[in-house]
C-alpha cells in the first residue's frame, strides 16, 4: 500500500482575535499559576489593608468623625488640611483615602508579582514551549498580551477587586444617594491606577523573565529593579537632600501617578510629569528587552 507523505497545507479555518488567542495563552497560566503553594495565603494578606479601607469609607460617610479620626491616627492636623483643605466633603475625603490605599498596595504587589510572574516566560524556555506556541497562529504580541493579562488577573486581587469592593460597600452605607455622582472620578481613577500598576510591574517582571531559564534568577532580578532602586533613592535623599531622588524608585514613581490621578497632593515636590518620563523610560527598555528576546527565541526553537 503506499504511502503518501502530506505535505504543507495552509490553514482554513477561521482564525480568532488578537484578543481570544491572548486570552488563550491568559487562561493556561492562571491555571498553572493557581497551582502553586501558598498562593492563597500570599493574596489573603495582601487584601488585609483592604479592611481598613473598608473602616476609613464607612467613617468618611460621617465626615465629621472621620477628619477626627484622620487627625489622631492617619495625618497631622496640618498634613490632613494640606491634603483635603479646612472643609471636605466626601468626595475629596474618598480620593485621598483610595489613593492612599492603593499606594500601600504597592509593596503587596510587589510580593505578589515575584510570586507570579518570573515563571511566566522562564518556564516556557525551560521546557521549550515556545515551539508550541510558535507553530499555531500565534505572534510575538499574542504571547505577550496573554502573559501580561496573568499578572494583571492576579495584580486585580489585590488592588482593584478589594478597592471597587470597598468603593461600593461605601456608597450602599451612604446616606445620600448621591455619592454615587460626586465619588464617579474617584471609580475613575481606581480603573486608570490598576492599569498602571499592571502596565508597569507586568512589563518589567516578563522582561526579567524572558531573561533565564531558572526562576529562582529571575525572581533576584525583579528584587533588585524594586530593592535596589529604593535604596539608591534613601541614599540619595537622605545624604545628598536632592528632592529628584525619589526618581530612581520605581514604587515611588507609580505612587507618585498614583496621587496625580486621583487629584490630590502628590507624594514628591516635583512635577509629576517626570515620573511620566522615568516610567516611560522604564516601560521602553523592558518591551525592548521583552521582544528582543522573544524574537531571538523563536529562531532558537
Amino acid at each position: 500500500m503506499p504511502i503518501h507523505e502530506r505535505t504543507y497545507r495552509h490553514w482554513e479555518g477561521k482564525l480568532r482575535g488578537r484578543f481570544w488567542r491572548s486570552l488563550t495563552i491568559a487562561r493556561n497560566g492562571i491555571a498553572l499559576t493557581l497551582k502553586k503553594r501558598g498562593l492563597a495565603a500570599v493574596v489573603l494578606l495582601g487584601v488585609t489593608p483592604a479592611f481598613v479601607l473598608a473602616v476609613l469609607v464607612y467613617q468618611a460617610s460621617k465626615t465629621e468623625s472621620f477628619v477626627s479620626l484622620a487627625s489622631q491616627f492617619i495625618y497631622s492636623s496640618e498634613e490632613w488640611q494640606e491634603l483635603v483643605g479646612r472643609n471636605p466633603t466626601v468626595s475629596v475625603i474618598w480620593r485621598v483615602i483610595f489613593s492612599r490605599f492603593l499606594i500601600w498596595q504597592l509593596i503587596p504587589v510587589g510580593i505578589l508579582v515575584s510570586y507570579v510572574g518570573p515563571e511566566l516566560i522562564s518556564q516556557d524556555l525551560r521546557v521549550r514551549a515556545l515551539q508550541v506556541y510558535y507553530s499555531r497562529p500565534v505572534t510575538r504580541l499574542d504571547y505577550v498580551l496573554g502573559k501580561l493579562m496573568v499578572v494583571g488577573v492576579f495584580v486585580a486581587t489585590v488592588t482593584i477587586v478589594p478597592a471597587i469592593l470597598v468603593y461600593l460597600i461605601g456608597v450602599a452605607l451612604s446616606r445620600d444617594i448621591g455619592v454615587v455622582g460626586q465619588t464617579l472620578p474617584t471609580l475613575a481613577a481606581i480603573l486608570g491606577a490598576y492599569v498602571l500598576v499592571t502596565l508597569v510591574a507586568g512589563v518589567v517582571v516578563l522582561a526579567c523573565s524572558s531573561l533565564s531559564r531558572q526562576s529562582g534568577y529571575v525572581v533576584a532580578a525583579w528584587a533588585a529593579v524594586l530593592i535596589l532602586g529604593e535604596v539608591a533613592y534613601v541614599l540619595v535623599r537622605d545624604v545628598m537632600a536632592q528632592k529628584w531622588a525619589y526618581l530612581l524608585s520605581l514604587r515611588a514613581n507609580t505612587a507618585q501617578l498614583i496621587s496625580q490621578l486621583f487629584g490630590v497632593k502628590p507624594e514628591y515636590q516635583l512635577d509629576w510629569s517626570a515620573s511620566v518620563s522615568v516610567l516611560a523610560a522604564v516601560m521602553i527598555v523592558a518591551f525592548g528587552v521583552l521582544f528582543r528576546r522573544a524574537r531571538a527565541l523563536e529562531g532558537e526553537h
